[in-house]
């Protein structure tokens, strides 16, 4: 019975309640150019029926500090900024570089006065290390960041994209 009790209470931490990996959906970061010239960023709360985008920033002028609306019409540019994915090349670069390091150390191997995993452990060290380097650089340059070019454009475009931003809304059904 105690072996039971003690499976029942490891497995229930091992997966833990769903109440502990909810958050509340963030929309995405956006960086809006407005025909005036100046630049607004901040989160997209949501696209409204008229063609007004809701966003959250520091730089818009509201007295709650919540955010505001800019009206699509005063929009020239629209761009939805993911970031780099230094991070990822990083780990990918660790990964790979690390794996043929350890191949090329290990085939290395001549005999002396270390061991066969001694060579395998450096050139896994030096390896890894020249790959999360690489991996990083290349991780870095690689922006999935999307523009749209809002004016000059036709009221059908206009709405194509504004439907687009709204399915990744914090609040995507909010019209």
């Amino acid at each position: 019975m105690k072996k039971i009790m003690t499976l029942i209470i490891g497995v229930s931490l091992l997966f833990p309640s769903g109440a502990l990996f909810a958050q509340e959906r963030q929309g995405v970061q956006l960086e809006i150019t407005k025909t005036d010239g100046t630049k607004i960023n901040g989160e997209l709360i949501a696209v409204k029926q008229d063609s007004t985008l809701l966003l959250e920033s520091s730089l818009l002028e509201s007295s709650s500090g919540i955010g505001g609306s800019i009206d699509v019409s005063e929009v020239k540019i629209i761009k939805i900024v993911k970031g780099s994915n230094t991070m990822a090349g990083m780990f990918l670069g660790l990964l790979v570089g690390g794996a043929a390091g350890v191949a090329i150390g290990n085939a290395s191997y001549s005999r002396g006065f270390v061991s066969r995993g001694v060579y395998a452990e450096i050139g896994g060290l030096i390896g890894g290390l020249l790959g999360g380097l690489l991996g990083a650089g290349i991780g870095n340059s690689i922006h999935n960041d999307e523009t749209f070019r809002i004016e000059g454009k036709s009221q059908e475009q206009i709405k194509a994209v504004l439907e687009k931003l709204r399915t990744q809304a914090r609040f995507p059904k909010y019209r």
